[in-house]
């Protein structure tokens, strides 16, 4: 093809990249060519110039009715970040919006799923180019239309999730709450892939999610992040204390989160929302964790065990207690009286090893205790087993 020609012409280290693409294309083989064009265009060495955009207009165009229509819109999702302005990427996704759409009408009788899936992508695609600028009332019309649609998807490609919660994010990370981008996050990841995520932006997703995560309303749970790799981003830069912390909030251990932001304290109090809620979390999660560590029968705990363990003055653990019920952390009584606080439920948690180990632990000190129990009734009633 001469486009393509031309472009080897015009950049010679591309040459072969191009010449791979010339070849699938002349034998029709649309499969691999689509595959070779995803690994095009998600190498950035690939891009100089406008040749990305270039190769769209002149290429691709050309034979994009013939390709999977989902890996279409995630070529031209990675094309539409080349354009220097975003409003004319917003142009572009639209213009493949509308010949979508059109193709799609022209069905008469049983809809391709991978068009509606394709459109779906499209449109986040253009939400997140219109969050830079500036156009969050569009955007918060955009996910609430496409909502029930994302979660009625039954079979559905998994990137066509992660699309949707990658807006979600972007959209709640500029405009909060915290804890709707946390939710959104937690999303994301699931229906992605590690290594298909950026460097620069796991890194920028670590640090949000860290920070929404201690401060969003009502997260109590940070074992569903902990279960992640995406906190692996901050290992050996100036943000790994975040990960440190999340580790420290989720044993319930403040005495290792006093030492963590106080080497970090200027870090610490950039982040005004942190400061806010320092106090309250972590007395919050030290409870729990306490609760958590004690066996189900052991679960009548005195006002001083927890103040030890929350570091609060004794005065102040019924209102800790009455907080926790009131947000329905856990479940029980308090005896004011007796000061003591009777606990029937804990909500669950996502546990890490170490504390998958000591739950192991506790199973098999029950086996052996019911082992003994029934060992005990033989003896005592040998009738009973003859």
């Amino acid at each position: 093809m001469d486009f393509l020609r031309e472009e080897q012409s015009k950049y010679p280290t591309l040459a072969g990249r191009y010449a791979a693409l010339s070849e699938l294309f002349g034998r029709k083989l649309y499969h691999e060519l689509t595959v070779e064009l995803l690994l095009f265009v998600k190498d950035d060495a690939t891009s100089i110039g406008s040749n990305w955009i270039d190769l769209y207009q002149r290429f691709i165009v050309t034979f994009q009715d013939k390709i999977n229509q989902l890996s279409l819109i995630r070529i031209c999702g990675e094309i539409a970040r080349r354009f220097q302005d975003p409003a004319q990427a917003v142009a572009f996704l639209e213009s493949i919006l509308t010949h979508l759409q059109t193709k799609k009408d022209k069905v008469t009788s049983t809809v391709n799923p991978h068009a509606t899936e394709a459109v779906l992508m499209c449109r986040m695609y253009l939400g997140s180019f219109q969050l830079r600028l500036k156009q969050e009332t569009q955007v918060k019309k955009l996910l609430a239309e496409n909502k029930d649609v994302v979660e009625s998807l039954v079979g559905a490609d998994p990137l066509v999730h992660a699309a949707y919660y990658r807006v979600a994010c972007e959209y709640y990370s500029a405009v909060g709450p915290a804890d709707k981008f946390y939710k959104s996050a937690l999303m994301f990841l699931a229906y992605s892939l590690y290594e298909d995520i950026k460097p620069a932006e796991r890194f920028s997703l670590a640090i949000n999610l860290s920070v929404a995560a201690l401060t969003g309303e009502n997260v109590f749970n940070f074992g569903e992040v902990l279960a992640t790799p995406i906190l692996s981003a901050l290992k050996g830069t100036d943000k790994e204390w975040l990960s440190d912390l999340l580790h420290a909030f989720n044993r319930g251990d403040i005495d290792q989160f006093n030492i963590i932001v106080g080497n970090n304290r200027a870090q610490y109090n950039a982040q005004p929302a942190l400061v806010n809620k320092e106090d309250y979390v972590k007395e919050i999660l030290a409870l729990m964790v306490l609760i958590f560590h004690r066996p189900s029968n052991e679960r009548n705990i005195p006002f001083a065990d927890i103040a030890f363990a929350t570091r609060l003055p004794q005065n102040q653990v019924e209102w800790l207690v009455m907080r926790a019920l009131s947000l329905g952390l856990i479940k029980g009584s308090i005896d004011q009286v007796e000061s003591i606080v009777s606990v029937k439920w804990v909500q669950p948690r996502v546990l890490e090893k170490d504390q998958l180990g000591e739950l192991q632990d506790r199973l098999a000190a029950w086996g052996t205790k019911v082992n003994d129990t029934l060992l005990y009734v033989e003896d005592q009633t040998p009738e009973l087993f003859q």
